[in-house]
């Protein structure tokens, strides 16, 4: 199993501060001066989402529609009429966050997996690259095209049963992913205790209230958590 790399001291193992579209606030997420501050403010991780856009480049982008049009009805400049910012190009991320942070690379459409492949240095760090996506497809891909990556099923909403959470673990299992993403409802116990009994590395979203963020940060089943108040998770971590 791949699994991101650990802290320096072996006997305080922490869960990884992900800072979610980047660092938000000054900067627009999912932009490159987003992902500036989060490696200024020392996070370990970003995450951001790709799809693709009318001229088939990836970029950095979450929502399928602005303003009721398809994201990839246009190029990025056109979109850029409408943000007033152009969404990034995955090649541009992936450049600014060689060898300073790791990222997650939330894939929100089929289909994308080859292309990003193609986009990976061929010095990229194994372990500061995660390949995530809702679309078991996708993490199957991944799988076969990237196989030295680590892999992410994405799950999220509110558990509809309580018995319900080992099946998220077999269905990671079975598109052979690395890394389970739950929702913060998701994270229960039961899920935690299974995921780590098979070996898959957990990672948490959105966390962003203290009381979770201090259970989930010191929790050794769980390998990270996305938050949109990385500089709050990086000061409770500190804090031990």
């Amino acid at each position: 199993m791949v699994e991101f790399p650990r802290a320096a001291d072996p006997s305080r193992p922490r869960p990884w501060v992900i800072a979610h579209r980047g660092l938000v606030g000054p900067a627009p997420e999912n932009s490159l001066d987003a992902f500036r501050a989060a490696i200024e403010l020392g996070a370990d991780w970003v995450e951001c989402d790709v799809r693709r856009d009318a001229r088939g480049d990836l970029i950095v982008f979450h929502d399928a529609e602005v303003g009721g049009a398809p994201v990839g009805a246009f190029t990025r400049e056109q979109r850029a009429l409408g943000l007033g910012w152009a969404p990034p190009l995955l090649a541009e991320a992936l450049d600014l966050v060689h060898g300073r942070i790791g990222i997650d690379l939330e894939l929100k459409e089929p289909g994308l997996v080859r292309q990003v492949a193609g986009l990976i240095r061929h010095d990229a760090d194994p372990t500061r690259i995660l390949v995530s996506s809702f679309l078991e497809g996708e993490v199957r891909a991944a799988s076969e095209l990237l196989p030295d990556l680590p892999r992410g099923l994405i799950r999220g909403g509110w558990p509809i049963r309580a018995r319900g959470g080992p099946g998220l673990v077999r269905q990671a299992v079975a598109c052979r992913a690395t890394h389970l993403v739950l929702e913060r409802h998701r994270a229960r116990q039961r899920v935690l205790r299974r995921a780590a009994a098979l070996g898959l590395t957990v990672l948490v979203w959105t966390v962003n209230r203290p009381a979770q963020l201090r259970r989930l940060l010191f929790d050794p089943r769980v390998g990270g958590v996305v938050t949109d108040c990385a500089r709050l998770a990086l000061e409770i971590r500190e804090q031990g």
